[in-house]
């Protein structure tokens, strides 16, 4: 969380992938979430943050990764 709100504070556009962070709860996982969403963090998740990288399904990259996603 510090990381990704000091990068926010240097004008970063921050994307958290939620589902591929932990904590030692989680209450604090979830408060930290919206902690960073507050500020301005794009909360996304895995398979939502490879679709989007990845843009369409015609790229040789995309079978290659359906494994992962299914």
């Amino acid at each position: 969380m510090q990381s990704a709100l000091g990068a926010l504070d240097q004008g970063y556009d921050v994307h958290i992938v939620s589902d591929a962070i932990g904590s030692r709860s989680p209450a604090n996982r979830d408060l930290g979430i919206e902690r960073m969403r507050d500020a301005g963090a794009i909360i996304t998740s895995t398979e939502m943050a490879i679709y989007e990288l990845l843009g369409n399904s015609r790229r040789p990259e995309f079978k290659q990764m359906l494994p992962y996603l299914k």
